[in-house]
């Protein structure tokens, strides 16, 4: 049986691949779907667990597939060590490294090819989640995420992120 994650990661390529040549028909994100991508990202951010979640995530997924003009590289390298990113979250901690990639992208166009902007507002989005996670679920463990509030705290989490884009491919 696939884990969470690697299923999560199978589905995304899926998506991917069989919504590439629709995204290729249609024309670029609307003001109104980077809104509601935004507004999307955002709930999955503070209420990851809320029964809803799962849908949301759902639909975040196939906007994200769909729409040529918003792309972001899944690279779990700049989260750190995956041996250390197992836990009963990883699957919706991993989903929302892209969220938050997406919604840094929408917000700040700007910077939407800043790669190492784009990797660290990930990375604090899912940090955020995780939060949220354990704010809802105190006995929650995943000592990587309290690893990365530290270097957040310390002021080192871009640098973190930095070194973990050297082994990341390029979009």
């Amino acid at each position: 049986m696939l884990k969470k994650t690697s299923l999560f990661t199978v589905v995304l390529v899926l998506l991917c691949c069989v919504c590439s040549a629709y995204a290729q028909k249609r024309g670029p994100s609307t003001p109104e779907e980077r809104k509601r991508a935004v507004e999307m990202a955002t709930f999955l951010e503070t209420n990851p667990l809320a029964k809803e979640a799962k849908d949301i995530r759902g639909a975040l997924l196939f906007f994200l597939a769909e729409v040529p003009d918003i792309t972001v590289n899944l690279c779990m390298n700049v989260v750190g060590d995956s041996k250390k990113f197992k836990g009963d979250y990883d699957a919706e901690l991993t989903a929302q490294l892209a969220y938050s990639q997406a919604k840094f992208i929408i917000e700040h166009p700007d910077k939407a090819q800043d790669e190492a902007a784009v990797f660290l507002a990930g990375v604090e989005g899912v940090l955020r989640t995780w939060q949220a996670i354990k704010t809802a679920k105190p006995k929650a463990k995943l000592p990587l995420m309290d690893e990365l509030l530290e270097k957040q705290k310390a002021g080192t989490l871009a640098d973190h992120v930095q070194e973990g884009m050297k082994g990341c491919k390029k979009k």
